[in-house]
């Protein structure tokens, strides 16, 4: 049996450590984020040359960007990050956990950079833009979408203000965003969205112009009904993409590349691909969904005037890549 003097230990012990196991516990939760993962809502928050700091965490805590300003106090402390804050303005999100914020502040502020995304890009080339501006590292895209599948054909082309190190989730969200409210309303609800953004984004890559875009949607259309296969170059460039891991240039396009076994390849496989393989604008995912019947199954871009020359039947088509395209019939 434990003597009294020992019994009296033991109780001491276990009560500093359940302390000690509750005030980790607390210190835990109190670094958590304010609001739920996932919410978009940013504040500016300015950190001006000569403000001490503690000053700084009681800012924080009054725009409620922390859950405590005592816990990110010491966290900043025991970090060795206190003396580390630097002066700027910053755009910062009650989605943020204490240790995101901290480390933002202590790397230095952010800037706003206009990036403009083309019609048509493709994840692996928004990465790059996205990379030339300063948003996020090289890659940074490319690797979110290996864990997140659905991103391609959703990033929607347009121009946006993004922060300089900004957390890629937040930029998806951003480009989502813009998606639902520019290309969800045209799309309708349509139980086939997949497949449209997927003919769009081909549409995109394949022809300039709106008319032409039907046209080329209404043999797409023919082609899947008759189990012919779609034979579409910007598929093959995409392929390329998905290979490499990295924005690649589409031309030349080599005897190999229309032999390698991939579902992107059209010339190989019937159907569509498995998905989009750019981010269409609105007026290619309207010609997806309005087709237009012709009696072409063929056709191809004049190199010099960037016309699309039609074709009825295979021998003229064969015909025209002769005479436009300079190929050995």
């Amino acid at each position: 049996m434990l003597s009294e003097e020992n019994r009296k230990k033991t109780i001491v012990g276990g009560a500093v450590l359940a302390i000690l196991i509750l005030s980790g516990s607390y210190l835990v939760n109190s670094l958590r984020p304010v609001t739920r993962e996932g919410s978009f809502l940013r504040k500016t928050f300015e950190i001006k040359r000569g403000d001490g700091f503690f000053a700084i965490v009681k800012r924080l805590k009054e725009e409620d960007l922390v859950r405590s300003s005592l816990s990110f106090g010491k966290l900043a402390i025991l970090t060795g990050s206190a003396r580390e804050l630097k002066p700027g303005t910053y755009s910062l999100s009650p989605s943020m956990s204490s240790f995101h914020i901290l480390a933002t502040l202590a790397r230095g502020p952010e800037r706003e950079v206009v990036v403009r995304i083309p019609d048509g890009k493709s994840l692996y080339e928004i990465d790059g833009i996205l990379a030339d501006a300063g948003v996020f590292p090289r890659g940074s895209l490319i690797s979110y979408a290996s864990s997140s599948p659905g991103i391609e054909g959703r990033l929607f082309p347009d121009t946006y203000r993004f922060f300089t190190n900004a957390p890629v989730r937040e930029v998806v969200e951003k480009f989502h965003a813009n998606f639902n409210k520019k290309a969800e309303p045209i799309l309708g609800g349509d139980v086939r969205s997949s497949e449209i953004l997927t003919i769009a984004s081909i549409l995109e890559n394949e022809v300039p112009e709106y008319e032409d875009r039907r046209i080329v949607a209404g043999i797409v259309k023919k082609r899947m009904n008759v189990g012919m296969k779609l034979q579409m170059d910007a598929t093959l460039c995409y392929m390329k993409e998905v290979a490499a891991r990295a924005p690649l240039p589409c031309y030349p396009l080599t005897s190999l590349d229309f032999k390698y076994d991939s579902p992107y390849n059209t010339y190989l496989y019937k159907g569509l691909p498995p998905g989009p393989i750019g981010n269409p604008g609105t007026s290619s995912i309207r010609a997806a969904l309005n087709p237009k019947p012709s009696p072409y199954w063929f056709y191809l871009s004049d190199p010099e005037t960037k016309r699309t020359v039609w074709s009825e039947t295979l021998d003229e088509h064969e015909d025209n890549r002769v005479k436009y395209l300079k190929v050995n019939r």
